[in-house]
């Protein structure tokens, strides 16, 4: 799915509204979970979950309204569903109500790879697709930000 119409059909109807929940969807290996999701579900109040997730290409940030899903990869492991609202990052902002968003654009690979999303009790929260992993932050670190090119496009 292309990322910016439907992001920014989403964002218009979550703007202003409470970040209730945040899930996402790991690999597990031998119980033992990835440090990075490889998707992430934004549920605010009364709204459609916003789920975030890598491209194909290994470098842009994709979205859709479809669930997150796990599934059984055999001897590959599995793919499970986490409850991320307590976690880092995430539970600075969980309770809040977004204020600002923006789509960040890499001049590197010249497609859009992350969101960055601004609270209304100051905190951020930043979703990059780097190297076909999800990264979250709450500010992009100065290196990514340079070795990227990165230039944000507010969203309205």
């Amino acid at each position: 799915m292309t990322f910016i119409g439907p992001i920014n059909a989403w964002l218009s109807t979550v703007f202003g509204k409470k970040l209730l929940s945040v899930n996402a969807l790991f690999h597990v290996f031998s119980s033992e979970k990835n440090s990075a999701p490889q998707e992430v579900a934004l549920l605010f109040e009364n709204s459609q979950i916003g789920k975030l997730y890598g491209g194909s290409d290994g470098a842009s940030l994709c979205f859709s309204l479809n669930p997150i899903s796990s599934c059984d990869l055999g001897e590959y492991g599995r793919q499970d569903i986490f409850c991320i609202s307590d976690e880092n990052y995430f539970s600075d902002v969980v309770g809040s109500r977004l204020v600002l968003a923006s789509l960040v654009h890499s001049s590197a690979e010249d497609v859009v790879i992350g969101i960055a999303l601004s609270f209304d009790n100051g905190f951020g929260l930043c979703i990059l697709n780097l190297g076909d992993e999800l990264f979250v932050y709450d500010e992009i670190p100065e290196e990514i930000m340079t070795s990227e090119g990165v230039r944000f496009n507010s969203v309205s």
